[in-house]
């Protein structure tokens, strides 16, 4: 009885760190997250600023006079490659998340191996408590009986 009681509790500092490693890793994905967020904006405004751009340009290039053309090209280029620069750092957030989504998964089974392992303990337990208890009704009773011959 007392090899369970010990085994329980051995395993209690364990649980401690595993939850703790399970919420560091789920604050790192939050982080990500919000990371990713903030590029998925940056990107829409900076894709917005280009098809903006894109259709000044445009009507710059259908009129007579064209005193911001270049202007307007040198714009759009600009827009174009900052559009690009963010399309590629949310790429690598999305991998950045599925990576962090990985380790986030493999560190709740651990956990869950954990628990598992406790919970297999204190059923062993509770079932040599019941034994015991079992075993001393057992001997009461047979004690009785002895006693009323």
């Amino acid at each position: 009885m007392q090899k369970h009681l010990k085994k329980i509790a051995r395993l209690v500092p364990v649980l401690d760190i595993k939850k703790t490693r399970v919420d560091a890793e789920a604050v790192a994905l939050a982080a990500i997250l919000r990371e990713k967020v903030k590029l998925e904006s940056e990107l829409m405004a900076w894709q917005q600023k280009y098809l903006n751009g894109v259709t000044r340009l445009n009507a710059e290039r259908e009129s007579v006079e064209r005193p911001m053309l270049l202007a307007l090209e040198a714009a759009v280029d600009h827009a174009r490659e900052t559009l690009f620069v963010f399309f590629q750092r949310l790429k690598e957030a999305d991998l950045a998340e599925q990576a962090q989504v990985m380790r986030v998964n493999i560190v709740q089974r651990e956990l869950s191996a954990v628990e598992k392992l406790q919970e297999t303990h204190r059923e062993r337990f509770k079932k040599e408590i019941s034994r015991n208890e079992q075993k001393g009704h057992d001997d009461i009773a047979l004690r009785r009986f002895l006693n009323s011959r």
